[in-house]
C-alpha cells in the first residue's frame, strides 16, 4: 500500500506544511470552515462555559456530515483545570455519543484521568477508536492504555531524550501509533524522525505504516 504522500499529522493547530497530510484541530467556534482541509473540531475541557456548551454540540451535529470532518476533538478530561469536573465528564460523554453513533473517531485531551476515561470506554461499550493525543506519560499508563483498545499518538516530548515518551515509545505496536506537532511551531518530519530513531526502524517504513493506519481509523481513501 503506497503512501501518496510524505508525512501525516493527525492532530495541529497550524498546517503549514504543503506536503503534509495533516488534521487541523479548529476550536468548536470556529468562524469559517477551511475548503479542502481535513480538520476535527469538538468542545475542549478549557472551553466548556454553561452559556455555549448546547450551541457549541449543536454545531458538532451540523458539521458531522461535512466529508472533511474526520474525527470529534479534541476533547475530554482535566483534572488540573478550575472547569468542575462533573461538568467536563457530562460534555465528554455527549461527544463520546456522537462519535459512536456517527462512527467518528474522538482524539483525546487527557490529564490524570486515564482511568477515568477507560472506565467510561467500557460502561458506553465504545466501538469507534479513541485516541490520546500528545501523550507523554509512564510505561505502566501506556500499557494500560493499549490494553484497553487505545490508540496512542505521540509529539515534540519525542525531541526530548529523557522524556515519557521517547521512554515508551518502542513498547507502542505500530498498528496502534500516531505522530503530532500539536501547537508546537516545528516540522511534522523532526518528530517521525525522532520517532524512527527511537524504534530502529527506517523512517519511509514508519510513513508507510502511520500511513495505514490513518485509512483504517479515519476511514479516507
Amino acid at each position: 500500500m503506497k503512501n501518496p504522500v510524505s508525512y501525516i499529522d493527525i492532530h495541529t493547530h497550524h498546517g503549514f506544511e504543503n506536503d503534509v497530510l495533516y488534521l487541523l484541530n479548529l476550536p468548536v467556534d470556529f468562524q469559517t470552515i477551511p475548503i479542502d482541509k481535513f480538520f476535527t473540531t469538538g468542545v475542549h475541557p478549557w472551553f466548556i462555559t454553561k452559556k455555549n456548551v448546547k450551541a457549541q454540540l449543536d454545531l458538532i451535529n451540523k458539521l458531522i456530515p461535512n466529508k472533511n470532518m474526520l474525527a470529534i476533538g479534541e476533547c475530554g478530561l482535566d483534572k488540573l483545570i478550575d472547569v468542575p469536573y462533573s461538568s467536563q465528564e457530562r460534555i465528554f460523554i455527549e461527544q463520546l455519543k456522537i462519535a459512536e453513533e456517527n462512527k467518528k473517531p474522538v482524539i483525546i485531551h487527557c490529564v490524570k484521568a486515564f482511568d477515568e476515561v477507560i472506565k467510561i470506554k467500557k460502561e458506553m461499550k465504545l466501538s469507534v477508536p479513541l485516541i490520546f493525543h500528545g501523550f507523554n506519560n509512564n510505561k505502566q499508563i501506556a500499557n494500560q492504555l493499549l490494553k484497553n483498545g487505545f490508540y496512542i499518538s505521540l509529539g515534540k516530548a519525542l525531541l526530548k531524550n529523557n522524556s515519557n515518551a521517547s521512554k515508551i515509545i518502542s513498547i507502542i505496536p505500530l498498528e496502534k501509533l500516531f505522530l503530532e506537532t500539536d501547537d508546537a511551531d516545528i516540522s511534522i518530519k523532526t518528530i517521525f524522525t525522532a520517532a524512527a530513531r527511537y524504534l530502529q526502524i527506517d523512517t519511509e517504513v514508519l510513513k508507510e505504516q502511520i500511513y495505514i493506519n490513518f485509512k483504517k481509523v479515519f476511514k479516507h481513501e
